[in-house]
């Protein structure tokens, strides 16, 4: 007979897996490359937004901000406001706009006015994907898929 040992760590993290995983399975990859383009289209090239190298790590830090928001989507739905929600994760969302504006800044010389066009483009950008993943985490609250 052998007996197998979980602890409180592995259990949570198994927990949060599964609901990653439920909550993914509601993003669309073609939803997330058409709100790239859009969003960066003005600043980049098209031919430029349709390359691996550009898209994927887009695509990439847009999944983390909509995790983040299904995350903190339980404050929400216990009754606190969006605004309040994302105040309680302003740090790691400031962190992942940061990293995409600065993978992006990458590809123009220095140009006040195209820099300052990127960083507005970059905070909507995580912005909308914030909010989209925290109604994802409300609704898979609501409906108890927690």
């Amino acid at each position: 007979m052998s007996t197998v040992v979980t602890t409180l760590a592995d259990k949570r993290r198994e927990k949060q897996w599964k609901f990653e995983r439920g909550v993914l399975k509601s993003l669309s990859l073609k939803e997330l490359k058409a709100d790239v383009q859009f969003h960066f289209e003005s600043i980049f090239p098209a031919y430029v937004l349709s390359h691996p190298f550009l898209l994927d790590p887009c695509m990439d830090m847009a999944i983390d901000a909509y995790l983040l928001g299904a995350e903190y989507a339980k404050f929400g739905y216990y009754g606190e406001s969006e605004t309040e929600v994302r105040k309680r994760c302003d740090e790691e969302l400031t962190d992942i706009t940061q990293m995409v504006f600065y993978m992006l800044q990458g590809w123009f010389t220095e140009s006040d006015y195209v820099l300052d066009s990127l960083k507005v483009a970059t905070d909507a950008f995580v912005n909308n994907w914030w909010i989209k993943g925290f109604r994802e985490g409300e609704r898979r609250h609501r409906m108890r898929l927690h």
